[in-house]
């Protein structure tokens, strides 16, 4: 009886480290742009705390991005390598798909001016 428990727990230990734990709902394809609430969520998360919800808090020397005048190339940059007024470098911690969903964002909010 011990064998076969024993047989019984060995395959199951088998069975488990084969599956690949992975649900096929949560993979992404990184070629595809965010959604804008998917970009609204990122900038909420990483962005909304010094330059506001719509874009014009200001909070620590942070640009009022709706009267940003700034290229999306420029956009892009800045997101990527911080600048010398105190924002930090994204490039670490934001996928690509996300910080081409702020510069889109940023965007959106320079035309609500």
């Amino acid at each position: 009886m011990v064998l076969k428990t024993s047989v019984f727990l060995s395959l199951l230990l088998v069975a488990a480290s084969c599956s690949s734990g992975s649900d096929e709902s949560t993979v992404v394809n990184e070629s595809k742009p965010l959604t804008q609430i998917e970009a609204h969520s990122v900038y909420m998360l990483n962005c909304a705390s010094c330059h506001g919800e719509d874009g014009q808090l200001g909070a620590s020397g942070a640009a009022n991005l709706v009267a940003s005048k700034m290229t999306e190339a420029q956009i892009k940059t800045t997101i990527l390598k911080g600048n010398n007024k105190g924002m930090m470098p994204y490039e670490e911690i934001l996928t690509t798909r996300e910080i081409e969903g702020l510069v889109g964002i940023v965007k959106s909010l320079q035309q609500t001016k």
